[in-house]
């Protein structure tokens, strides 16, 4: 006799009800707190005294890089308040080089409180760390201007507690937009460094969003454990740990592990689209954002400033937040015999329902089937659906304007293919065939990433333990799950509960991978969603011949929900005045031909029609404006003008062990504040130094992203110029190419830049005027 179909349509609702309320919770949880404001209590965070410091510092929202006047007021400004806060600030300069190839002389500006136990000068030591300098392109008033801020704020509430039990150093650093130059030479050079044991950094690659852990020190178990027990709005995930690892991507923190430091580093992702632009300004800067910066900073560094800092365990942990309240948090050695057991215990379940023909091998095997079918299915269709949009012009970059089409697009198709395939597996598989088959795999599964990627684990290990414990009571009855009341509430306990532990772990790094990917990240998002939801597969298989209800809703209301999504997504644009596309403009004149051209590189790959009317631009081939550069880019003659190429003096030469050294001078005769020296591939340049620093060795990263060239560069070029010194092959001729960069474009330029619509802007670098020149070096 079948189970009756009210009890089956309730479950289901329920379900639904439970997934909705999970994922309304994980939203919230993304939110960043209130900001307290100016008349919060004096040993509080407020971000309206932060915004207040922020202001003052930064005052008129003008790029600053470092080098520039602007940076030196800013430094200046700083020094100002750290002195105004009681402190007693020092400008550190040192010329440092960094490991992406680069080299400038930095000032960073670093003051102390001193702690309650041991000589300050030799005692342990808790370093609280932001940068001040800007990208060329924009004022960086949130990358990481917020950061500064938060540094200051904190470094008055801190006199307003009692004193730590180690010192704490502050250091507000210069040059991490030209190569994470500030924190080396603090590392390298400064004689507090030797005595940091931890430190806690705050930076950011967006203007708003949650402050959110994403990476730690190695041996993050002690760490991780003292900001669960002090953070107020604990955002984090050891899967952002973990990912990050695996990126190109550094920030300052980056430096302070390679030197041995544990600790703790924030930052906030949304609104990508602002990043590095002139719209990281003080009107996009968001005040809950810089509240939940202080509030993760400040207890983090306290914390840490009062822990035992000698013998630190060396262990890593996984670590996730509950809806932005809760940190939960095992050593992750744990993860794997957790997962072992919890297989072990599912599969001693599914052996005793065979044993008792509650379940059948077959409908096991096709569960298993059905599980895998959907997940293969959800990646080939979502990649499809990815390259669709892409070639319809719904993604032309990473982050469009209005994303929350697409998501739902690929949220909603993975619901699709989940709720489908039930229903075409569930007559063979049956309820407990599909359940048994879904979290066979969700153990195995478990075993496998606790095994390689511990930090990634949870999202498989919670819902597979769950589902372990709450399958007991179901699994052991004797009675059909069809045959009662009591075996019906069994199964849908074995169902809902593990289905609920998924989305309460598995939710939030779904809603948050967009905004830290972009749209790279859609068919992982779509894959995600689905794996998520295959626990709905037993229950939506209860809906098989219920009346109206599997034609109305399963699975047709997410399939027509995916496709107006999609058409929405493809409908709307993909920039707007407060969410542009990236495009920059340089003029570029080569010394050696005396050609001039205009150059146009849009992220897009396509080139936006008024610049297209305002010159004869033609598209060039990856290369062609200069060898070392692999982006598109659009060409067009410009005119000569009259400046002053760079000059690549020889010093000295000599011959050794079969090397042909050469000591250089590169400078910049029109004082463009950049200069750099690129070798083509081949030349095998090596022992690099410049102004007498050593330079690391350029990795394959670092030419594949100059076409396999070797580029040196100064950012910050002095006036007199730098000495660079390298080694080459003898008897071979090297003809290497020097540069200099100027910020913003020649007068003659104007046209260009007046013809950039509001839907575009410059970024990083932003409009240049370039001069190169080509010197040989004979053998």
């Amino acid at each position: 006799m079948d189970y009756p179909a009210g009890p089956r349509v309730r479950r289901i609702s329920w379900s639904a009800l439970i997934l909705g309320a999970i994922l309304a919770l994980s939203v919230a949880g993304l939110r960043p707190p209130s900001p307290k404001s100016g008349t919060a209590p004096a040993a509080e965070f407020s971000a309206q005294r932060a915004l207040n410091a922020l202001h003052r510092v930064l005052q008129d929202d003008k790029p600053h890089p470092v080098g520039s006047p602007a940076n030196e007021a800013v430094r200046g400004r700083i020094v100002d308040e750290l002195t105004r806060l009681g402190y007693q600030p020092q400008v550190q300069t040192a010329f440092e080089c960094g490991p992406y190839v680069s080299c400038a002389t930095v000032n960073n500006v670093i003051a102390r409180l001193d702690g309650a136990e041991g000589d300050p000068d030799s005692s342990d030591a808790v370093l609280l760390s932001a940068h001040y300098d800007s990208v060329p392109a924009g004022p960086g008033d949130s990358d990481d201007g917020t950061g500064m801020a938060a540094v200051l704020e904190i470094a008055r509430a801190l006199k307003n507690r009692p004193a730590p039990r180690h010192s704490i150093v502050l250091l507000i650093n210069d040059g991490e937009e030209a190569g994470l130059l500030g924190a080396r030479a603090f590392v390298d050079f400064h004689p507090w460094a030797k005595n940091v044991r931890a430190a806690v950094n705050v930076d950011d690659r967006g203007t708003s969003g949650p402050s959110i852990l994403f990476e730690t020190g190695s041996a993050n178990d002690w760490a991780v454990r003292l900001f669960a027990r002090h953070a107020k709005h604990p955002s984090s995930t050891s899967i952002a740990y973990t990912v990050y690892k695996q990126l190109p991507n550094d920030t300052d923190f980056t430096v302070y592990k390679a030197a041995g430091y544990q600790g703790l580093n924030f930052g906030y992702v949304d609104d990508e689209t602002h990043y590095h632009t002139p719209l990281d300004n003080s009107a996009n800067v968001n005040l809950a954002s810089l509240q939940h910066h202080g509030e993760n900073a400040l207890p983090a560094v306290v914390a840490l400033a009062n822990a035992d800092l000698q013998n630190l365990p060396q262990r890593e942990a996984v670590f996730f937040d509950i809806f932005g309240r809760w940190l939960v948090h095992w050593d992750a050695s744990r993860s794997l015999p957790a997962s072992l057991i919890a297989l072990l215990l599912l599969l001693a379940q599914i052996a005793w329902m065979i044993r008792n023909a509650r379940l059948t091998p077959r409908e096991l095997l096709w569960g298993m089937v059905g599980w895998l079918v959907t997940m293969v299915v959800t990646g080939l269709l979502a990649f499809i659906v990815e390259r669709i949009v892409h070639i319809a012009g719904a993604s032309p970059v990473d982050w469009v304007a209005y994303p929350l089409p697409v998501n739902v697009a690929f949220w909603s198709l993975a619901l699709s293919v989940v709720t489908t395939h039930a229903l075409v597996f569930a007559g063979r598989a049956r309820f407990w065939g599909l359940w048994a088959g879904i979290w066979t795999w969700w153990a195995l599964l478990a075993v496998i990433v606790s095994w390689r990627l511990p930090g990634m684990s949870y999202v498989l290990l919670v819902p597979a333990c769950a589902a372990a414990i709450a399958g007991v009571a179901a699994t052991a009855s004797t009675r059909e799950h069809t045959g009662g009341a009591g075996a019906g509430a069994a199964a849908a306990i074995a169902a809902i509960v593990p289905l609920a532990a998924g989305a309460i772990v598995g939710l939030a790094p779904a809603l948050l991978f967009y905004s830290a990917l972009g749209n790279r990240a859609l068919v992982l998002i779509a894959i995600l969603v689905a794996l998520l939801c295959t626990p709905l597969a037993p229950l939506c298989s209860d809906l098989r011949g219920v009346p109206g209800l599997r034609g109305l809703a399963i699975p047709w209301l997410p399939i027509l929900l995916t496709a107006l999504a999609l058409f929405v997504a493809i409908v709307v644009p993909a920039y707007s005045a407060k969410s542009p596309e990236r495009v920059n403009i340089e003029f570029a004149q080569d010394a050696d031909t005396g050609n001039a051209q205009w150059i146009v590189q849009p992220a897009s790959g396509r080139l936006p029609e008024p610049l297209r009317l305002a010159a004869n631009f033609r598209a060039a081939a990856r290369g062609a404006a200069f060898p070392w550069d692999r982006h598109a880019s659009f060409v067009s003659d410009a005119p000569h003008l009259d400046l002053a190429p760079p000059t690549f003096t020889i010093l000295e030469s000599s011959e050794a062990d079969g090397r042909h050294n050469y000591r250089t001078l590169l400078r910049s005769e029109r004082g463009a504040p950049f200069a750099a020296i690129f070798f083509p591939p081949g030349s095998d340049a090596q022992s690099v130094r410049m102004g007498g620093q050593p330079i690391p060795a350029v990795t394959p990263e670092m030419r594949g992203y100059f076409n396999g060239w070797a580029v040196y560069a100064c950012p910050a070029m002095p006036p007199g110029g730098v000495e660079i010194a390298f080694s080459v092959p003898v008897g071979a001729t090297v003809e290497v190419s020097a540069a200099d960069q100027s910020f913003g474009l020649p007068a003659e330029g104007a046209f260009l830049a007046n013809a950039r619509p509001l839907t575009a802007t410059p970024s990083q670098n932003g409009d240049v005027t370039t001069v190169t020149r080509r010197v040989q070096l004979l053998p």
